[in-house]
């Protein structure tokens, strides 16, 4: 009984337990479904409800927003206006700001249900818009005018269109609206709406809750005030108290149509509203061959409303005549009456037109003036008359009443190439130079005038080169001291390009050198003065170098021409010295003469340590030090531990590289060889920085200090290649190859294995080539050929025949021989019948 009023208790207690779980959990449910209801309702009802302040957006789902979307659309309001409402019932500023970016995420726009057309609006005016553009950048129907007539590179510019951007021009505030024209009419503030319209037919545009507005006729300042006067006082109060703004701008413009007579391509053009005269004009190329362009007549309403003169624009840069079109407008662009032509020396020749009372000094502002060389004294005009052509010379007085007459071509030159008061000192005077010369101006004056003599200044004998009247030249001389101290005598008058000449010291006499060379660190020629000691030219050289050998010094000496006989063949005297080399002791010195030639001689002994490279497969490859001057390639082998297991001792050769004399001859030998020989492959002789020598190592080593065992020198390089067991087959075979080594195939083996021969080949010429460099050619005796051995790493080569010259002058030649013969005989054969 106990046992079962335990168990009792127990299965009470747990049903206790788990019924007040699910009290819990639906006391949850409740109150997350009353937050749910509440949220849903304030989502779809946001426009009935009275106080917003406590809506959340953020706790509003996608689902909620799209719901919400679809009420604003079904309501009529855009959401501009929505938001207006929401936040005139309390919804905080910042709530507000963050749905209108979740619905503007949609599908609505700020517009409402006007979205996609406001869409389609923008897209068709940018469309209209880029059609006006297209027509500035489309060139290939343009017709360019001679760039010779002045004002052309205003039409023959592609850079230069007076293009209207449309989709990006400020709107002018005296632009007058018309049907066609786009709209955007924006408000902001405490109320806030954006506008896309179109003028209508009638001259209106429609504003949603506002109504029908009128602005036909009107500026934009116009349009905006009427607008902005019918919207404060319908759905807009706010603009009336100034806590929102209007800005009503053109979002595209109206097309118009225009003509464009006596143009390059005439025609009927569709402009924007906002193209001017120049656009017109550019579109239709510009005045053609004959056209006017300072008389271009703007044609509105059957009157000529203003005559266009292109030459405001290109010399003033003044852009009055640039007016907006009308539609309808008309350019008339006339024959020029009066053209005329600038040649020579001017800054922009070319042909220029004149109107009436316009004289030749106004022309010559059209091409910017003369140039700095240009003659201005006068201008030759060559003019039409009823018969012919006839010259006038125009002075500079008369160019402001000279009057220009059509046709007229005018000639501007040169001023010449001479000086009318030039004067020129050179020689020892401080600033040698080309000096004004000024009336009664002498010599002395000019000396003065370069800032006087040099101290080198020869002042004994002075020149003046004067060119006579025939164009021939006089020397006058005089004193340079006498015309400087006041002798009338020498102080020569001067006239127009008279040349001074002032001699130095150092252009009377020789100038003294001397010359050392050999074991000193700095050989060459240096200046000799008096008293210049042997000592003193070893110490300006830099002293001895270690080498030098100061107990044999040679000095060469010129010997004197007074001293020489006509049979004397000696060119100069010898003289050996014993320096010492204590180059301060002064008891062993010897003065120099001019021109002397001292050679410093080298110690006897070993010179300069040398070396060589062992490369390839050797046991301890490397640079190594010339022991002697005989050493040989067997003695430098075994100092490199010999040779490696895989190296291909017959293959082994020595680079040497020739001094840059030995190079040069070798220039000099080659080049006389391609003279005389037609295969270029001794080019390759030339570039070639080094000297391949064969070695037969096998008999070097067998017998050190044979003729085979070749003495080194520096910057020699041996290399010992590694066993290479392959044949390469070139030059006339069918494919070129490599062939592994066989050592019972012979020269025609290897050319078999190569496809055989080529057609153009020479047989007799076939040889191989060694890898050490050597090569062995086809030996013949009678009919027998006997080919070289082939040996592993060599190359059989087989020799092309040269290209035949096609020489037609041969082939004459060739087939007159031929005829001639065949006529002998037929001679013959007719003879002995």
């Amino acid at each position: 009984m106990a046992t079962y009023v335990g168990e009792v208790a127990e299965l009470y207690k747990f049903e206790t337990t788990e019924v007040m779980k699910m009290i819990k959990c639906l006391r949850y449910l409740i109150i997350v479904a009353m937050i749910v209801f509440s949220v849903e309702s304030k989502a779809q009802d946001i426009l009935k409800m009275n106080d917003l302040t406590q809506v959340h957006v953020d706790q509003l789902s996608d689902a909620q927003i799209q719901q919400l979307q679809q009420q604003l659309q079904s309501s009529g309001y855009t959401l501009d206006q929505a938001l207006q409402i929401a936040v005139a019932k309390g919804l905080p500023s910042a709530e507000a700001n963050k749905l209108k970016a979740r619905l503007s995420q949609g599908a609505i726009g700020t517009n409402g249900t006007q979205k996609q057309g406001k869409t389609d609006s923008l897209s068709n005016r940018h469309r209209r818009n880029n059609n006006y553009d297209s027509l500035y950048r489309d060139t290939s129907v343009r017709t360019f005018i001679d760039p010779k007539i002045f004002g052309a590179e205003l039409f023959n510019n592609t850079s230069l269109t007076f293009n209207p951007n449309s989709n990006s021009i400020a709107t002018p505030f005296n632009y007058i609206l018309g049907p066609g024209d786009d709209m955007d009419i924006t408000v902001y503030g405490v109320q806030e709406t954006s506008i896309s319209t179109e003028v209508t037919k009638e001259g209106n545009v429609k504003i949603p809750n506002v109504g029908q507005v009128r602005i036909t006729g009107l500026s934009i300042e116009e349009a905006t005030a009427k607008i902005k006067q019918i919207m404060e006082s319908t759905a807009y109060g706010s603009l009336r108290s100034g806590s929102s703004k209007l800005a009503v701008n053109i979002g595209g413009v109206r097309g118009l149509h225009v003509t464009v007579i006596g143009a390059n391509i005439p025609g009927n053009y569709t402009l924007s509203s906002l193209s001017s005269v120049y656009n017109a004009l550019y579109l239709a190329g510009g005045p053609n061959k004959n056209g006017s362009f300072r008389k271009i007549e703007l044609v509105r309403n059957n009157k000529v409303e203003r005559t266009i003169d292109l030459y405001r624009f290109l010399v003033n840069g003044d852009q009055s005549d640039n007016v907006r079109l009308k539609d309808n407008d008309v350019i008339r662009i006339p024959a020029y009456t009066t053209r005329t032509e600038l040649k020579g020396e001017v800054k922009r020749p070319g042909y220029f037109e004149v109107l009436p009372g316009e004289s030749f000094a106004r022309l010559l502002e059209f091409a910017s003036g003369f140039t700095d060389t240009a003659y201005k004294a006068s201008v030759t005009v060559s003019r039409y008359t009823d018969k012919e052509r006839q010259i006038k010379d125009v002075l500079a007085a008369d160019y402001a009443s000279f009057m220009p007459a059509a046709g007229d071509v005018y000639e501007i030159g040169k001023i010449l190439k001479r000086f009318s008061n030039r004067v020129t000192i050179q020689g020892a005077v401080f600033r040698p130079a080309s000096y004004e010369l000024k009336p009664d101006m002498h010599v002395a004056d000019l000396i003065r005038r370069a800032d006087g003599l040099k101290e080198e200044a020869f002042s004994g004998r002075g020149q003046v080169v004067r060119l006579k009247e025939d164009f021939s030249k006089e020397v006058i001389t005089f004193n340079i001291k006498a015309a400087l101290n006041g002798s009338a005598a020498d102080n020569v008058e001067l006239k127009r390009e008279d040349e001074v000449i002032i001699s130095s010291i150092f252009d009377l006499r020789d100038e003294y050198k001397v010359t050392i060379l050999g074991e000193v660190r700095v050989p060459g020629v240096y200046g000799y003065g008096d008293s210049l000691t042997l000592k003193d030219l070893i110490v300006l050289a830099g002293g001895f170098t270690d080498a030098a050998y100061p107990q044999r010094i040679e000095v060469a000496r010129l010997l004197r021409r007074d001293t020489l006989t006509a049979s004397d063949v000696r060119a100069s005297d010898i003289i050996e010295l014993n320096n010492g080399g204590d180059l301060s002791d002064q008891s062993k010195n010897v003065q120099l003469s001019p021109f002397d030639i001292v050679t410093i001689r080298r110690k006897p002994g070993p010179r300069e340590q040398e070396s060589i490279i062992m490369s390839g497969q050797i046991q301890y490859p490397g640079p190594y030090v010339i022991a002697d001057r005989s050493e040989r390639v067997s003695s430098v082998i075994k100092r490199a531990g010999g040779f490696t297991p895989e190296a291909y001792v017959e293959g082994a050769y020595l680079k040497r590289y020739p001094t840059e004399k030995e190079r040069e001859l070798k220039r000099m030998k080659i080049a006389k060889l391609q003279q005389a020989l037609l295969d270029t492959s001794k080019r390759a002789l030339i570039e070639d920085e080094f000297d391949q020598l064969p070695l037969d190592l096998p008999a070097i080593m067998a017998k050190p200090n044979s003729t085979e065992d070749i003495v080194l020198k520096p910057r020699d390089e041996i290399i010992v290649p590694k066993f290479d067991a392959e044949v390469k087959v070139s030059g006339g075979v069918l494919l070129p190859t490599q062939i592994p080594y066989r050592n019972n195939y012979t020269v025609k083996d290897y050319i078999s294995s190569a496809g055989g021969l080529a057609p153009d080949v020479i047989r007799r010429k076939i040889y191989v080539l060694y890898a050490n460099g050597s090569a062995k050619a086809t030996k013949h005796f009678l009919f027998i050929k006997t080919y070289p051995k082939v040996k592993p790493g060599s190359e059989v080569v087989v020799p092309r025949k040269p290209p035949r010259k096609n020489n037609s002058g041969e082939l004459i030649g060739i087939a007159s021989a031929v005829a001639s013969i065949a006529l002998v005989i037929v001679t013959l054969i007719n003879n002995v019948h």
